[in-house]
């Protein structure tokens, strides 16, 4: 361990009191047990409360187990309630417990026990219940004093909801309107609310909302329209990213069983979550193999045939694979949505033609230069491309609209098992041409 002198530690805690607490979040993660130790005693208060809510789980238990009695009392008051909830849900029982019997203030503990009842991933689970409402017949000067007088954070009193006499929420005023329209009736300048997400809804919702709308508060309701919490844009952008990586492990085969790091995986735990879609690939498989042994002699008599079947495949899977991430997307954004089934159908059987068409002219091309193979062959090919392509173009768009229909992850639709449904339907397609045009 590094000995310092008085000197040095005045330096170090200048320093790092003006760093981020995503940098310190960080940093602490690469400490030792004795200068992470060193660093909470320098960090203030607030800090120390802000970069602790985004260490992972193992070094918040950690830290905690170091702390004092009087420190984590401390800790837990300067965590907002949003991240008191995240903490508690990855630490063991028994210390959730103790924490809450004898570190948490007891009026903060219904709350608390209210946001731990929600399911994880919900809306309810990621909320603040840090927010100031007023009443619509409220004037501006008492919506300012509500604000002057909170103990929010800065950054949560830009945003004043508006209520009815009921307080069923109705709209929403900004500080800066406020202090521009002293002389006005709120509902004079109030923005109306657009849209709200229960609690209980899935927390993709809110990344929804946020991008559509370009929100930079999501209001929660309670099934009366009563306002019971807010989830502000960064944490919407955090839910987009979680949502984002997720997804692209559904597209890719990758099941991601923890939040744990690259490196601080083990072979074995990396090995399982990569290993299930490759066994299912490798079953589905099954069926191409099934469908080449049947055509075995239909090869035998045409060699060449067999050349061009790594090329179909490819072609159809990554033409199915487009089709299905720009529909992902569109589901994702709220442009798409199952209603429109027939009508995604139709528009990506039109662009399968136009590419197919184009592909099929570029490969006769291509055949014609550098392939010495009779007509049969070419004509094979390339009606096999045609189809291939529009064929999966039109899986690749309606699969999502069904999987999201179904309550199911259209990403899960998406790369393996869309690639192995083309291949086998490619397969098919090619041999059955084949036949008719060449025969056995």
């Amino acid at each position: 361990m590094k000995n310092y002198n008085r000197e040095e530690l005045l330096k170090t805690q200048e320093l790092i009191n003006r760093m981020d607490p995503v940098d310190i979040a960080e940093k602490l993660e690469d400490l030792s047990k004795e200068e992470v130790a060193i660093w909470i005693k320098l960090l203030n208060k607030d800090l120390l409360a802000d970069a602790f809510s985004l260490l992972p789980r193992d070094k918040k238990i950690e830290i905690m187990g170091s702390l004092s009695q009087e420190k984590i009392m401390s800790l837990m008051k300067d965590l907002e309630e949003d991240e008191l909830v995240d903490t508690l849900q990855e630490l063991p029982a028994n210390m959730v417990r103790k924490l809450m019997n004898h570190f948490i203030e007891e009026e903060r503990r219904p709350v608390i026990n209210q946001l731990l009842g929600y399911p994880q991933e919900s809306v309810g689970s990621i909320m603040s219940v840090g927010f100031i409402f007023v009443k619509k017949t409220a004037t501006p000067t008492e919506a300012l004093e509500r604000i002057i007088h909170s103990e929010l954070d800065a950054d949560r009193l830009e945003q004043v909801w508006v209520t009815n006499e009921s307080l069923v929420l109705i709209g929403y005023v900004n500080l800066a309107d406020l202090l521009r329209n002293r002389n006005k009736n709120i509902e004079e300048f109030m923005h109306p609310i657009n849209s709200s997400v229960y609690a209980t809804d899935d927390q993709e919702v809110v990344a929804k909302l946020a991008f559509k709308y370009d929100l930079s508060e999501i209001p929660v309701t309670d099934s009366e329209g009563r306002l019971v919490g807010i989830v502000p844009v960064e944490w919407a952008i955090d839910v987009m990213h979680e949502e984002y990586e997720e997804d692209l492990g559904n597209i890719h085969g990758i099941s991601e069983s923890s939040p744990e790091h690259y490196w601080d995986k083990s072979v074995f735990r990396l090995a399982k979550d990569r290993t299930m879609w490759l066994i299912i690939c490798l079953v589905t498989e099954t069926f191409t193999s099934f469908i080449i042994k049947r055509y075995e002699t239909l090869l035998a008599s045409s060699v060449a045939l067999a050349a061009y079947i790594p090329m179909l495949m490819d072609s159809g899977g990554n033409a199915g694979t487009q089709s299905s991430t720009t529909i992902i997307r569109g589901i994702y954004t709220g442009e798409v949505e199952f209603k429109e089934f027939f009508g995604v159908m139709f528009k990506e059987l039109r662009i399968g033609l136009i590419v197919g068409a184009i592909l099929v002219i570029v490969n006769i091309v291509r055949m014609s230069i550098l392939d010495t193979v009779d007509l049969g062959v070419t004509l094979t090919v390339s009606v096999t491309l045609l189809t291939t392509i529009v064929l999966s173009k039109m899986i690749g768009g309606i699969l999502p609209l069904i999987a999201e229909k179904l309550k199911i992850d259209p990403t899960i639709m998406a790369g393996p098992l869309i690639t192995t449904i083309v291949d086998t339907l490619v397969l098919f397609v090619y041999f059955e041409v084949a036949t008719v045009l060449i025969g056995v």
